[in-house]
């Protein structure tokens, strides 16, 4: 029940956000009316998802155990960590195939810069956890 009303209020606090972004789009406000909007937005929705899922919860227990033990399996797990491994992969050149594009229409210097950032930083961190890996196995 605490769960619940914790979700509850997180729900009406987004919409009064929402309420305060949309009312205040004065034009020196703009942004901070757009902040607002989205901020709202995120906390509704996820209150939203997350009052759904207790009742599913407690309308289908059976379901949830089953769903965690299937969430749990080393079959699933694997599928889980593959499919991950190949989404890392398209997003990491993604994100190059944006910097380069950027660099062709002669964007700003530094959106460039910031993905290539990101390329290398993925790199290291793949390369890290690769070494923490195979010294755990």
């Amino acid at each position: 029940m605490k769960k619940k009303t914790l979700f509850i209020f997180g729900l009406i606090a987004g919409l009064i956000v929402q309420f305060i972004g949309i009312y205040t789009g004065a034009e020196q406000l703009r942004m901070i009316s757009g902040i607002c909007i989205g901020i709202g937005c995120v906390f509704s929705s996820l209150s939203i998802n997350r009052l759904y899922r207790l009742s599913y919860e407690k309308e289908f227990p059976e379901a949830v155990r089953q769903e965690k033990i299937e969430q749990q399996d080393e079959r699933n797990v694997q599928i889980r960590n593959r499919a991950k491994a190949r989404t890392s992969d398209i997003i990491r050149w993604v994100i190059i195939g944006i910097g380069w594009l950027n660099f062709l229409v002669s964007g700003p210097l530094w959106i460039t810069l910031a993905l290539t950032g990101v390329f290398v930083l993925i790199y290291l961190m793949d390369w890290c956890y690769m070494d923490k890996y195979q010294r755990e196995m």
